[in-house]
């Protein structure tokens, strides 16, 4: 896992120059296809991006039901056979098999496996969508499409770049406050494991970023380096 190449960022590709001596039709196709292919490159990101993540969380949690289950078992297999293994040892698992839950949590592998395929789920249901009104559009237009014509087709490319844009702008904010939650439980765990109390400004500290339900005017600006 730690050898593959890491998936490029999402980027928005610059849009050629049109060719005004080509007809009107043709450059109606050029623009949707190019919306096209920036749906098309998002879905195939969240497709890269989701094995890692989907990998740690089934083996993450594996894990954690064999620790619980090999813990859970201990104390009988003392009470079978007293020299075989201390019923102590049985808390040691049970144990190992909470840290691997909080690993997974503190680090969302799980949260982000599925908001991966919830996202590119949702991108292949609006681009669809945007293909079957586009070819209806389309068929309905004439050899040289009028100015109403040309507004139906060209609304249809806006919708389906700015549904786009709202779905990865969605899932970046859910990824933000995913991580919020996880550096404070780590932040409340380390707290209590030193025995102090988890004040406002504790060691870690991430202050949320208002998300487009809370009035935000501008997507929020994240890096895609980590798991989540």
């Amino acid at each position: 896992m730690f050898g593959r190449r890491r998936a490029a960022d999402i980027t928005v590709s610059a849009l050629a120059e049109l060719d005004r001596s080509r007809t009107r039709a043709d450059l109606l196709w050029e623009l949707f296809r190019h919306a096209e292919a920036e749906v098309t490159g998002a879905i195939g990101w969240y497709l890269a991006r989701r094995r890692g993540p989907s990998l740690w969380s089934r083996s993450l949690r594996a894990l954690a039901a064999l620790l619980v289950i090999v813990g859970s078992i201990t104390p009988l297999v003392h009470a079978a056979a007293p020299t075989t293994v201390q019923p102590e040892w049985g808390f040691v698992f049970l144990a190992g098999g909470a840290g691997c839950v909080l690993f997974d949590r503190i680090f969302g592998f799980s949260a982000s496996w599925t908001r991966y395929i919830r996202t590119e789920l949702a991108l292949q249901q609006i681009l669809k969508r945007a293909q079957s009104e586009w070819s209806q559009t389309f068929l309905r237009t004439t050899d040289s499409p009028s100015d109403k014509e040309q507004a139906a087709l060209l609304g249809v490319i806006e919708r389906l770049r700015t549904d786009a844009q709202r779905i990865i702008e969605d899932e970046g904010s859910a990824w933000v406050g995913y991580l919020a939650d996880g550096v404070e439980e780590l932040t409340r765990s380390t707290s209590h494991a030193s025995g102090q109390r988890p004040g406002g400004a504790g060691l870690f500290r991430l202050d949320r970023v208002p998300g487009r339900e809370r009035g935000g005017d501008a997507p929020v600006p994240r890096s895609r380096d980590t798991a989540m």
